[in-house]
């Protein structure tokens, strides 16, 4: 059976950047701890494995999040330190963001974390500097780009790095991404199971994405925008099914996993 992969980028339920007043952050309930257990369980009764992009912020006031994560044997990498646009910073807040997470991650893993994905496919421009800095501080692969539209198709592609590209097909000419994010809670089941049977015809690898606060619809009242309440409203809380429905019919595994298994790769 072709083997796909899975990944969780844990972040909070909200984030600064989606509520009016960015200092409103602290003072609301976080439920990441409590959403990130709903998902190892689950793992846990198919037996899948996982790899978790863990935000450097969130780590560092929940540790025991990368503990049970480890502990329940998924890979754990990093979903940058402050989960903030790359292309937006400068050159000396990336690198800085970089260092901290594969610093604070390696520590509380006990083992230098391999992976990196920055938030929102948001990588700077200079792309060749932005690699090169990601091997200098560790990292060995990358998923923080979308695939080019006119580019080869494989999920995974050495590019001095390898490079980890989420899903899409094809659709009246343009590159729809199936497999994660509000693409996924807003596509029918069936459009996500045209793609997983289209890749799994061609021995590539499903790279799905998904995020804790998908799977638990009591989200605490905040001050957002009105697109975020639309983004993030309850009739599109459809995450939980559907990845039921997937982890039923196909075998997932972390990237480091399938690296090691299909790619010769050598961790550690």
């Amino acid at each position: 059976m072709e083997k796909h992969i899975l990944t969780v980028d844990v972040e909070d339920n909200f984030t600064r950047e989606e509520l009016k007043n960015g200092r409103d952050w602290d003072r609301y309930e976080g439920q990441v701890v409590t959403n990130t257990k709903i998902i190892l369980d689950l793992l846990a009764t198919y037996n899948s494995c996982a790899t978790f992009f863990i935000v450097g912020t969130v780590a560092e006031r929940h540790p025991e999040i990368v503990e049970q994560i480890i502990k329940k044997g998924h890979e754990v990498a990093s979903h940058s330190y402050w989960h903030k646009p790359l292309s937006k910073m400068s050159t000396d807040e990336v690198e800085e963001d970089i260092r901290r997470s594969s610093h604070l991650l390696s520590e509380l893993a006990g083992k230098q974390i391999a992976g990196f994905r920055a938030m929102a496919y948001s990588i700077p421009e200079d792309e060749g500097w932005f690699y090169s800095l990601l091997k200098t501080y560790g990292f060995t692969y990358d998923s923080s780009k979308k695939r080019p539209a006119s580019g080869r198709d494989e999920t995974i592609q050495d590019i001095g790095i390898q490079q980890i590209y989420p899903s899409a097909v094809s659709f009246f000419g343009k590159q729809i991404v199936f497999s994660g994010g509000s693409y996924l809670r807003l596509l029918p089941r069936s459009f996500v199971e045209k793609g997983f049977q289209d890749y799994t015809r061609k021995n590539n690898p499903v790279m799905m994405y998904v995020h804790p606060w998908e799977f638990n619809k009591d989200q605490p009242p905040r001050n957002v925008s009105l697109k975020q309440k639309i983004i993030q409203s309850p009739w599109t809380y459809t995450t939980d099914k559907k990845l039921k429905f997937l982890l039923d019919r196909y075998e997932f595994t972390s990237i480091i996993e399938y690296l090691k298994e299909h790619h010769e790769y050598i961790a550690d």
